[in-house]
């Protein structure tokens, strides 16, 4: 009895370790060779750091996202401390880790340990390789003392040539280097020029001009403040084509002028993705507002444009956040899934809501797949009923929307709906189709923290803002604050330094939400979004939402 009450402490005593020990040290141990390999400078750069440690233990994925996060918010006072600072000021920050980013005091503790040991390892890295930084200064000399060995009169050895030549090679890149740095850290105008491509004539002129309209309000509340760092931001807005290779042709020659820093496109998806080509090849950060498209962004499914981002959630966000509502806010885990066959977007949201469906603690009762020329018949809603599903989920834009609500209630549906789009046309066409539901959408004109934005518009301009046309201009207005938040935060105003920027954007407070940028996608990560109810009175704005 005595042996099996030793083994029963002993299990007891492991379990109480294991929950102990949740953070795994070997990230740690990861991180210091990569400091060996890549010097100190590696801390200062913490995407760079867990984009490495992605590569050398994805395992550890909750260890490397504490440590990333850590490392950025020790990089907000400006520079990594010394490790005597950082140990005499270690309580403090690991307050700020709790209060910050919501760590728990173990977590807090754990990544302030490791930070302490980073540091202590980079300076005694650096310490223990000053003999080799002699050894590279030696090398000019060295270079002299062979040269003087051998008179001008004597023919270049084959050797001789190809150490000259190598270095050579060495002072062009270091001197292309060098130059690049300097065009990027200085303005070349007196002023942050920032293009707009809009479609300003045609049939959607009239989106485009009140959408620069908020580009344009939100630079003058800018310049009445000082500009950025004493320059004003000018909106440069042009005409762009509704084709995308005249569009493409367009943009190419404006974003050669080095006088503008950035540009904001609130041009279709088809006009994007050829804008964004261009943007990579000029080096030039290009913002697109409105846009779900994943192909705007992403040059391939696994890697991001580099000089593109977007402010918009994606499709496949989309449909996470209706299953996050859906089961988190309604507690119903028993959907059926209604989506539209042949149209990207609707399966891309149906891919994002199967995805978190499961992870959210619920299960498809059945799916249907609806087509614009035959619509939801009676034989599908039929299917939804039989299969006792206490929520329809609609995955789709829009456009038909009005009429599968009008085929789901028509045909004897009586549950709630829940819809990832809305807006006033929906409204107006679907009638008491669309009693009893809920639908997720980016920003809503009723927030009330949205009121001062439609103020300023409407005492600027002399107009209100059309429903339909709200959530587009809020956005415009919000990618030029964008802009300038990332001007001020750059090292310099063109190309790699600005880019940086908007992709280490974190917990940037804008108009609609509080934005951070996944550098996996160049979008934005756990973004809120507005949620509504219509019932027979309307629709009526509820709250913001984002997944916890």
């Amino acid at each position: 009895m005595r042996g099996a009450g030793s083994v029963t402490l002993l299990k007891i005593a492991a379990f109480f370790c294991c929950i102990i020990r949740l953070m795994n040290d070997s990230p740690i141990e990861v991180v210091r060779e990569l400091i060996k390999i890549y010097g100190s400078s590696l801390l200062e750069d913490p995407d760079r750091m867990g984009h490495l440690l992605e590569d050398r233990c994805a395992e550890y994925k909750r260890e490397i996202f504490v440590l990333s996060f850590a490392m950025r918010e020790i990089l907000k006072d400006g520079s990594l401390p010394r490790p005597e600072a950082f140990m005499e000021n270690r309580e403090r920050m690991e307050a700020r880790f709790r209060e910050n980013l919501g760590f728990s005091n173990q977590v807090a503790s754990w990544a302030a340990g490791a930070i302490e040991n980073f540091l202590t390892w980079s300076a005694e890295t650096a310490e223990n390789s000053d003999g080799r930084v002699e050894a590279r200064r030696g090398f000019l000399p060295y270079v002299g003392n062979v040269m003087a060995k051998h008179p001008r009169t004597v023919l270049f050895r084959k050797k001789t040539l190809r150490n000259g030549l190598l270095l050579v090679s060495i002072i062009a890149v270091f001197l292309g280097l060098f130059i690049r740095i300097t065009e990027s850290r200085y303005s070349v105008s007196d002023e942050h020029g920032v293009l707009f491509f809009a479609h300003l004539s045609g049939p959607g002129a009239g989106f485009g001009h009140v959408r620069l309209k908020a580009a344009q309000l939100a630079a003058d509340q800018i310049n009445a403040s000082g500009g950025v760092k004493g320059r004003p931001v000018r909106i440069k807005a042009h005409d762009i084509p509704l084709s995308p290779a005249d569009a493409a042709s367009a943009a190419d020659v404006l974003m050669r002028d080095r006088s503008n820093v950035a540009a904001v496109s609130v041009c279709g998806d088809a006009v994007n993705v050829a804008i964004a080509g261009v943007a990579d090849a000029g080096e030039m950060p290009l913002i697109v507002p409105e846009s779900r498209s994943e192909a705007v962004t992403m040059a391939t499914e696994d890697s991001p444009r580099l000089y593109v981002f977007r402010l918009n959630y994606d499709n496949r966000y989309k449909g996470k956040m209706a299953a996050y509502f859906l089961t988190r806010g309604l507690r119903r885990a028993k959907p059926a899934l209604i989506y539209e066959a042949y149209d990207d977007n609707s399966y891309e949201m149906r891919a994002g809501f199967m995805e978190a469906i499961g992870d959210y603690g619920g299960v498809i009762a059945c799916e249907e797949v609806w087509t614009r020329i035959g619509g939801l018949d009676k034989a599908s809603v039929g299917e939804i009923i039989i299969s006792d599903a206490d929520s329809a989920v609609i995955m789709n834009d829009t456009a038909d929307i009005a009429h599968v609500t009008s085929a789901l209630r028509g045909f004897g549906y009586s549950g709630v709906i829940v819809g990832a789009d809305f807006n006033e046309s929906l409204n107006a066409a679907g009638g008491a189709g669309l009693d009893d539901s809920w639908w997720v959408v980016p920003a809503s004109p009723d927030d009330p923290q949205l009121q001062s934005f439609q103020s300023s518009y409407r005492d600027k301009y002399n107009e209100n803002i059309s429903r339909d046309d709200f959530f587009g201009t809020l956005f415009a207005y919000d990618s030029v604050r964008w802009v300038a938040d990332a001007l001020f935060r750059a090292p310099g105003f063109q190309g790699e330094a600005l880019r940086h920027a908007f992709m280490s954007t974190r917990n940037l407070v804008l108009s609609h939400a509080t934005l951070t940028i996944d550098p996996r996608t160049h979008g934005p990560w756990n973004k809120a979004a507005a949620l509504l109810y219509r019932s027979d009175l309307g629709a009526k704005f509820q709250k913001r939402i984002r997944p916890q």
